[in-house]
């Protein structure tokens, strides 16, 4: 039998005979045999060829394995796109009719990933990430699918076959409160799974990055469909009474003729509900509450409102705060020093867009001189057509009927499905600011204004915002032709984990030369010195994220170049822009987050008379992480 070394030998007879030679015991005292060396050479060499065939054999069956997974885990995001939106949830079969072939996609993907190749894999230098990244996906994912949707889908199928409404307009809140342990078990189990899966190291190959992409985009969003149905599961039962009950103001106020939180307040009305039974109540014009005087602002707030109009802080002009705790307790304020007064446990503040949005969930209303509002024309009606066809006496009475009509179609005829409608839609008109749910209570609180139903001027250093606020100096309804656009663009991901962002925001007033040639005072304005008719005159509030910065501002058009202020303990930026019709202006900074931000930088600003709020996110420049 021919030994490692006979290849050599016949391939090279003369060292063959220094072979035997050496035998002979003819080499010298104390020297290494050369044959000795050689050995280990041809043995080492021959040791890495080995090693290379083994790995290449074991990165050939871990590619082949990368594919099975890539293969099952698109299988996988396509099932879950059935559940993105919150209207598919409202068939109770949505997510039982996917889990089956879902939890095979998962399962078989992570049963490949947990195996040993993978985890020796993940231990290499570089791209041992990108296999731990394949890893984290296959097990996030798959905990998605045995853990929380099979819990949520449970439990929806519960709530969807109960009934919500009592018959007598009431609603019944126990199927929502035994929903609620679920929903939020789910949610929590959602929430965990996509942190870790953010958390996973950033790939280098773009073979895994895409799909990493994809599954942090699919998982963020079944997430946060979820999130807004947990949202309002949690709150609605204690909104509607459940621990008692409960009395709201309701506050109507008009974007038409901005305030930092909203519009000019027009009416101050009730809403009471007592274990889900409800009653609206009327609604008073602002006319019967400015005798009462102002008195409402402290001294920041006073010399930030000063010029060029001199604020009064009576009723009209308490949405000015761009914190809506500030607008919740001085409007309250205002209500028991008038002639309704009465105990309150929060204040819903409510605009034309969330009449509208409730109009298209419960059904048209027929206006008194029968115009049919619409879930498409309620906005527009109420914010500008009114001040052309109904008489100022009358506007209030118009915007009541047609908020209260609304509201009594919704909760009078609840079901299970309007009910997971409205989470959505209530969940983003508070993000927009059209709709506040603010409580006294600190037992309801935490789902209140705790859950983001009541926005703040940021708030977050890890969730970063910047803030735009706006507020009308000529009196008039001219801030609904003033349309604007907003472009925040990632320049960098710094060292101290804080990102670097470029902001453009432009305002342009978009009347026409027919509505200033056929428009009233009313709506153009121009009767007290401040702006002419049709120019829109705008003092702007400008705050940076919570732990951030702002910079370098640059103007083009009729404006100031912004100042600093002070305000309730927070630093601003404050300008005055005056747009005439035709024109624009822009404001372009410089904006950097704080060290923990672990979010994109969003925009929070003064709601305009329609839900797209006209931003353009670009963060292409790099990834957080």
């Amino acid at each position: 039998m021919s030994n490692a070394t006979d290849g050599v030998y016949e391939a090279n007879p003369d060292a063959y005979a220094r072979h035997s030679r050496h035998n002979s015991g003819q080499h010298s005292r104390g020297r290494k045999p050369r044959h000795t060396v050689r050995n280990v050479i041809v043995t080492i060499l021959l040791l890495l060829l080995v090693l290379a065939g083994v790995a290449g054999f074991m990165g050939y069956k871990l590619y082949r394995e990368a594919q099975e997974v890539k293969a099952h885990e698109q299988r996988a995001m396509t099932l879950l796109s059935s559940v993105q939106n919150v209207d598919q949830l409202q068939d109770s079969q949505a997510i039982a009719s996917i889990l089956p072939q879902l939890q095979s996609e998962t399962s078989s993907a992570k049963k490949i990933t947990d195996g040993r190749l993978w985890k020796i894999a993940s231990s290499l230098p570089v791209y041992g990430d990108d296999i731990t990244t394949v890893r984290g996906m296959a097990s996030a994912v798959d905990s998605l699918s045995t853990e929380a949707l099979p819990k949520l889908s449970e439990t929806l199928t519960t709530m969807l076959s109960s009934k919500l409404s009592s018959g007598d307009g009431n609603v019944n809140l126990q199927p929502i409160v035994d929903a609620q342990q679920g929903f939020n078990a789910a949610n929590t189990s959602l929430q965990s799974e996509l942190k870790t899966l953010k958390a996973l190291p950033e790939p280098h190959l773009s073979q895994i990055q895409e799909p990493y992409d994809l599954a942090v985009q699919q998982f963020t969003s079944v997430s946060d469909k979820i999130d807004q149905v947990n949202s309002l599961i949690q709150v609605l039962p204690k909104f509607l009474g459940q621990n008692g009950s409960r009395n709201y103001l309701i506050v109507a106020q008009t974007t038409s003729e901005a305030r930092s939180s909203g519009g000019l307040i027009g009416s101050l009305g009730t809403f009471t509900a007592d274990n889900g039974s409800i009653t609206i109540g009327s609604f008073h014009p602002n006319t019967e509450f400015i005798n009462i005087g102002g008195g409402n602002a402290n001294a920041d707030e006073e010399n930030v409102f000063k010029a060029p109009l001199d604020l009064a802080f009576d009723i009209r002009d308490l949405a000015s705060f761009p914190d809506f705790s500030r607008t919740a307790t001085t409007v309250n304020s205002v209500w028991q020093r008038s002639a309704y007064a009465s105990t309150t446990d929060g204040v819903m503040m409510i605009d034309p867009v969330f009449v509208q949005e409730m109009i298209k969930l419960g059904g048209n209303v027929s206006l008194p001189n029968g115009q049919q509002l619409t879930g498409d024309n309620t906005a527009e009606f109420l914010l500008n057509g009114i001040y052309k066809t109904v008489p100022v006496a009358q506007q209030d009475a118009y915007f009541e009927y047609a908020a209260s009509t609304a509201m009594n179609n919704i909760f009078s005829n609840m079901t299970a499905k309007k009910m997971i409608s409205m989470a959505q839609s209530f969940t983003n008109l508070a993000s927009q600011r059209h709709l506040y749910l603010y409580s006294f209570h600190k037992d309801d609180a935490a789902s209140f204004q705790g859950a983001g139903l009541a926005k703040e001027t940021p708030s977050s250093e890890t969730e970063p915002e910047v803030g735009i606020y706006l507020n009308q100096n000529n009196p008039s309804k001219l801030d609904w032709y003033l349309h604007r656009n907003t472009t925040i663009t990632r320049n960098s991901c710094n060292a101290d984990g804080s990102q670097s962002y470029h902001v453009e925001f432009t305002a342009n007033n978009t009347i026409t030369q027919s509505d200033l040639a056929t428009g009233n005072s009313y709506i153009l304005g121009g009767v007290n010195g401040i702006g002419s008719a049709g120019t829109s005159v705008e003092k702007i509030l400008f705050y940076a994220p919570l732990g951030g910065s702002i910079s370098n501002f640059t103007v083009s058009g009729n404006a100031e170049k912004p100042d600093q202020a002070s305000m309730n303990g927070k630093k601003l930026w404050t300008s005055v822009a005056t747009i005439a019709p035709g024109k624009s202006v822009t404001y372009a900074y410089d904006v950097n987050t704080s060290s923990k931000a672990t979010t994109d930088l969003k925009l929070d600003q003064t709601p305009m008379g329609w839900t797209d709020q006209g931003v353009t996110y670009d963060t292409k420049a790099c990834a957080i992480k």
